[in-house]
């Protein structure tokens, strides 16, 4: 990385508050000329649902639903965050993409570490059908604020 250089973090997933913040953190990288790193997370606590537990009982059938479930979100996942990039690098801004299988909060401060960033910018909250009547902070977004070495920005 040069020196002169600063990388923004945006964890992406499409939501509408992702989508905010990926704007958000475009003008910014455009008036520090920053490189934005398009993170994007499959949740990997999400891989055994109980529904599926249940019906599963041999372990190798257990691993390959979860390697194809995996397989499938990371296809889209590419697809995807590869769509934002490309919109950026349109629009004038160096970014490149990751995806990291983890939890999302752990993900987070291990990307941002070892991509050296300067600043992670995120939706406040997860997906706002959930929690359209709620104005908080989300426990990721919280849990980032908190412990980030680097400025957090929560876009509403």
């Amino acid at each position: 990385m040069n020196d002169n250089k600063s990388n923004i973090l945006v964890p992406f997933d499409a939501t509408e508050l992702s989508v905010k913040a990926l704007d958000k953190a475009r003008d910014l990288a455009a008036n520090q000329s920053s490189t934005i790193i398009v993170l994007y997370i499959i949740d990997d606590t999400s891989f055994y649902p109980q529904e599926i537990a249940k019906f599963i009982s041999n372990l190798d059938d257990l691993d390959k639903a979860r390697h194809y479930y995996e397989k499938s979100i990371r296809e889209g996942a590419e697809i995807m965050i590869g769509n934002e990039v490309d919109r950026l690098t349109h629009e004038g801004v160096a970014a490149k993409s990751i995806i990291r299988v983890g939890h999302p909060a752990d993900e987070i401060l291990t990307v941002s570490k070892e991509e050296n960033s300067s600043m992670i910018v995120m939706g406040s909250s997860g997906s706002l059908k959930k929690r359209h009547d709620r104005k908080g902070i989300g426990s990721i977004s919280r849990w980032i604020s908190e412990v980030a070495t680097c400025p957090v920005v929560l876009v509403r």
